[in-house]
């Protein structure tokens, strides 16, 4: 564990911890193994009475089909662009009118780590949203559409030439960014962290980092990630 990682063992200390995760459906990533492959699923939500956290079912169904009462579960949330880690337990599975839950009981220990877990949802070609972006060498807006999104940043394809106008690390402002679920128009900052090939000619996908995440952000981006994991599962299911 790096110096930067720190355990927390109180309880008190730790159902603070969760109370802050619990933005009502949080994104979390969870592995059934501690090498196996991370799974999407969110923290509905707390009971503080009885100790108990409440996980939507994985997601794809597939993962949900091999959890039963009884089992580990390693858990990675984000917390205000940190990563915080810990293992529960399924005390049991609950049937509610979206899906399954897991109940498992609050963990005895927490870890804080460093680096970032990302939870990453890719967006069907039709329902991709537009988003407006601004650059200082610029000198009028680019509307573009979201490939994907992420708890910490999001996808965009950008025609080449476009890309070709901006450094890595280049700072942008986004706006006029309308989520699923979300009931107003997102805007910000966002850095251009990566880009890559397209699969259309003269286009490239470009990734950003959100700059200067809020909680609030987080939120109604964690929101839109939920949409489009339950609308994903949907569909592996028709």
């Amino acid at each position: 564990m790096d110096d930067t990682d720190y355990t927390v063992d109180k309880p008190d200390r730790i159902a603070g911890i969760l109370k802050d995760l619990d933005h009502k459906l949080t994104l979390v990533s969870v592995r059934l193994d501690a090498d196996g492959p991370l799974y999407t699923s969110a923290l509905v939500r707390l009971d503080s009475g009885a100790r108990e956290l409440f996980l939507d079912e994985l997601n794809p169904s597939r993962a949900h089909q091999q959890v039963a009462a009884g089992m580990s579960l390693r858990v990675f949330a984000a917390l205000r662009g940190v990563a915080v880690r810990f293992t529960t337990t399924v005390a049991r599975i609950e049937q509610e009118q979206g899906g399954a839950l897991y109940a498992c009981p609050y963990p005895d220990t927490l870890q804080y780590l460093q680096r970032r877990e990302t939870f990453r949802v890719h967006i069907p070609m039709a329902q991709r949203p537009q988003i407006e972006l601004r650059a200082p060498s610029w000198n009028d807006p680019v509307v573009a559409e979201l490939v994907d999104l992420s708890g910490q940043g999001m996808c965009i394809e950008l025609p080449t030439t476009i890309l070709d106008t901006l450094e890595i690390g280049t700072t942008l402002a986004f706006a006029n960014l309308l989520l699923p679920d979300v009931s107003e128009r997102l805007s910000g900052d966002m850095r251009l962290a990566n880009r890559r090939r397209s699969t259309r000619d003269g286009y490239e996908y470009a990734g950003f980092e959100i700059v200067g995440m809020t909680q609030w952000l987080e939120r109604q981006t964690n929101i839109a990630l939920l949409h489009y994991q339950r609308a994903a599962r949907r569909r592996s299911m028709e």
